[in-house]
């Protein structure tokens, strides 16, 4: 078993680490400040072909595997949370249609995705529906040639400016999952209205939104994943991609929680009190060496789980288990290091308050941690 990376691999990773230093660490504040998406910061992205990463190279992408990728997005994610959720979600929608989707609707939007002409919503999330996931009411009701879509959707991030939505949707009959399948949604079809939810917490901007749909026809060719009431695979297929891409939750998580360990160390190393340095207190170097054992046990769980889906092994329930220590792991580790610099770090002049409010996100979005467990524990206790 081999835990070092390649040296291709730690090449990419230095690039992306200069890129964000210099690119995308400065104007971190100001996206947050201005609740404003870094366009600029996507354009850079699209110039270096990181839209694409994970999308295979018939379709213009690097056909990179998930370890690669998201070691540029854990690079992106210390100095600038919001800009690494661009690289995460680019890399999902792309992978659910290109895996799953009819060639003609493949050939249509892969290689508009990765040159960042179009952007894709993931649109799942419902009222009723959320950790509850299979408790989707959307319906998709075939006439002729075209869907008719009704319904209503929340918490779509980027749902604002996106060009087309991936719908969950129910295809006639069926419970839980059978029945359930997914469908492209044009942003611009009569029938469909967006209205952003306001007061985001953190991620400022990344707009949360809720989507409604009255009576929106969409031709059947926009079908990723038919829904049929005697299956679940109209619904499943499209999870396994989103099972595998939720590490990446705990990878961003990761990157924040180390970006915020390596401002408080190096305070540390120039802050006095009672005559000593920060970092010559044993309290606090416990303190310390305590959340570096932390971020390298969620490195090692997440790298894992990656790996596994690069090997074509993937394991929900070590995607589960990542995805609850990074994220939780890095929600105490921003909170210690903001800690270390006392009343300072309350204040927005600096990054760690910027950085706990984001992270906070990442132990919600993609499966809530209570969620989480209950796949890990239908692992540990099958048909229980």
């Amino acid at each position: 078993m081999n835990f070092d990376f390649t040296p291709e691999q730690i090449q990419l990773r230095d690039a992306a680490r200069k890129l964000a230093t210099e690119k995308f660490k400065d104007k971190a504040a100001y996206w947050d400040d201005h609740c404003e998406f870094p366009e600029e910061n996507k354009e850079i992205l699209k110039s270096l072909g990181y839209l694409g990463l994970s999308v295979d190279e018939k379709y213009g992408g690097s056909g990179l595997g998930l370890v690669d990728t998201y070691l540029v997005v854990e690079e992106i994610s210390k100095v600038d949370m919001l800009t690494a959720l661009i690289v995460h979600d680019q890399n999902v929608s792309p992978r659910i249609i290109a895996n799953y989707a009819p060639d003609a609707l493949k050939q249509r939007l892969i290689p508009a995705f990765v040159k960042g002409e179009l952007e894709c919503s993931i649109a799942w999330t419902e009222p009723q529906a959320g950790s509850d996931a299979t408790a989707v009411t959307t319906t998709a009701v075939r006439d002729g040639d075209d869907y008719i879509i009704n319904g209503q959707k929340v918490f779509t991030t980027f749902g604002d400016r996106v060009d087309m939505h991936l719908v969950y949707a129910r295809f006639g009959g069926g419970k839980g999952a059978r029945g359930i399948g997914t469908i492209i949604v044009e942003r611009d079809r009569p029938g469909v209205k967006v209205y952003p939810l306001e007061k985001k917490m953190g991620v400022r901007g990344a707009n949360e939104n809720q989507l409604f749909f009255d009576n929106v026809r969409v031709p059947a060719s926009n079908v990723v994943t038919q829904g049929d009431p005697s299956s679940s695979k109209g619904f499943v297929q499209p999870l396994t991609v989103y099972n595998a891409t939720r590490v990446g939750m705990g990878v961003m998580a990761m990157g924040v929680a180390e970006g915020a360990f390596d401002l408080a160390r190096e305070y540390m190393t120039v802050r006095e009190q009672f005559g000593q340095k920060l970092c010559e207190m044993q309290g606090l170097r416990w303190m310390m060496s305590d959340m570096l054992i932390d971020i390298e046990a969620a490195r090692c769980l997440c790298y894992k789980a990656l790996a596994a889906v690069d090997a074509g092994k993937p394991d929900p329930c070590l995607s589960s288990i990542a995805k609850v220590f990074a994220t939780e792991m890095a929600q105490k580790v921003v909170y210690n290091c903001q800690q270390m610099f006392g009343g300072y770090g309350y204040f927005g002049t600096l990054p760690l308050e910027r950085m706990l409010r984001d992270v906070r996100m990442l132990t919600i979005t993609g499966g809530t941690t209570q969620t989480q467990k209950n796949v890990i524990a239908n692992h540990i206790f099958p048909n229980k």
